[in-house]
């Protein structure tokens, strides 16, 4: 398990994304085993507290981040899902609107290091298994702070690497040997489930990621484990006597 794994890049990522969306949705039922969408509605569960909130999602995809937060929280009055991946954003609003929240739903084409939202806007801001595809993290998170009302929260799902030996081990063996060939098949694109991987292993996590959002001005701010660590949900909040 000591091989080497360069990090790839990031540039222009939203074109790879645009060529699987037909088979994105499936593909992570398959290789998460239906978890994906369990580690989705976790997320409500660190929602800040209040009523009529009004969140950001981030790298929205298909949308399934936002269909989990309508689902399981009330306390949410309004949504706005952005990406760069014009042929994912698509999918999530037909998706979207079939359902009897589309009203409250909006999309946009956006990049997440420069929000086209004003300062002080949303009570929350959402990103989940996108943080690891941006260009420059600590932009991603400064643009995040920016747009949050102080006292606002962000909240990062990302895929991680256990701590324990043996989970450890399992699942480097999955994301190098299994994950890419399962999800190559499906979407006859096995270079975007090979960039999964890698993305994964060499994304920073716990504590580093912890300081990252730290050194970007959140206080609060922790690491929630799921599943032994397979997946984490982070969170950070903007400090309610600062308004920048």
């Amino acid at each position: 398990m000591q091989k080497k794994i360069v990090p790839p890049s990031r540039e222009g990522v939203w074109n790879m994304f645009n060529t699987i969306s037909s088979t994105y949705d499936c593909v992570n039922k398959v290789l998460t085993f239906g978890l994906d969408q369990i580690w989705r509605r976790k997320m409500t569960t660190f929602l800040p507290l209040g009523h009529a909130l009004s969140i950001l999602d981030c790298a929205t995809g298909t949308g399934d981040q936002i269909i989990a937060l309508m689902e399981s929280a009330s306390s949410i009055q309004s949504i706005i899902g952005i990406d760069l991946a014009e042929e994912m954003v698509t999918i999530g609003e037909k998706k979207l609107a079939k359902k009897p929240y589309a009203n409250q739903v909006s999309f946009q084409l956006a990049n997440a290091l420069e929000l086209p939202f004003p300062d002080n806007h949303f009570d929350c801001v959402t990103i989940s298994f996108g943080i690891r595809n941006v260009t420059d993290i600590m932009a991603a998170f400064q643009e995040f702070r920016r747009v949050l009302k102080p006292g606002g929260r962000v909240l990062i799902l990302e895929g991680t690497i256990p701590r324990a030996k043996w989970l450890r081990s399992m699942h480097i063996f999955y994301l190098r040997y299994c994950l890419p060939y399962i999800g190559g098949l499906i979407s006859k694109n096995i270079k975007a489930y090979r960039y999964l991987n890698t993305t994964i292993e060499t994304f920073p996590q716990g504590e580093k990621f912890n300081g990252k959002l730290r050194a970007a001005g959140f206080v609060n701010v922790q690491d929630n484990p799921l599943l032994g660590g397979i997946t984490t949900i982070y969170q950070g909040d903007k400090d309610v006597l600062l308004h920048c």
